[in-house]
């Protein structure tokens, strides 16, 4: 074993309480953060069961679904149903775009007439 020459230092009192100070907060944080830590680990936990009943209920949905998807007849729809149902959806997207520029319009004006309020 050698010998170690230990090195002293003298503080004022006033330092040596500040330095108390500073480890009794420092001890302080640390215990929070470990405490965080651990709430952090329970949560993890937590989430991991949740998920793993989540994933069952899925697969047990999904199982259901193919069930009745093969006990449901399908019928082939002419082509002309098919046609029609297009120009439907394709109806109802133009009316949406014709909403949206009308409600453009309004908020335009709004401003218009703000901005000559300002003035």
């Amino acid at each position: 074993m050698t010998n170690e020459n230990p090195v002293y230092l003298k503080l004022e009192y006033f330092e040596s309480i500040e330095s108390k100070k500073n480890i009794l907060s420092s001890e302080m944080s640390l215990i929070n953060i470990m405490k965080i830590i651990n709430r952090y680990k329970s949560l993890r936990e937590d989430e991991f069961i949740l998920r793993t009943q989540m994933y069952k209920l899925i697969k047990e949905a999904n199982l259901a679904i193919r069930k009745t998807k093969t006990s449901f007849p399908f019928i082939n729809l002419p082509e002309k149903h098919k046609i029609e149902e297009i120009k439907i959806v394709k109806a109802k997207k133009a009316r949406e775009e014709k909403i949206d520029t009308s409600l453009e319009f309004q908020l335009r004006d709004i401003q218009e007439r703000l901005k000559q309020m300002g003035s």
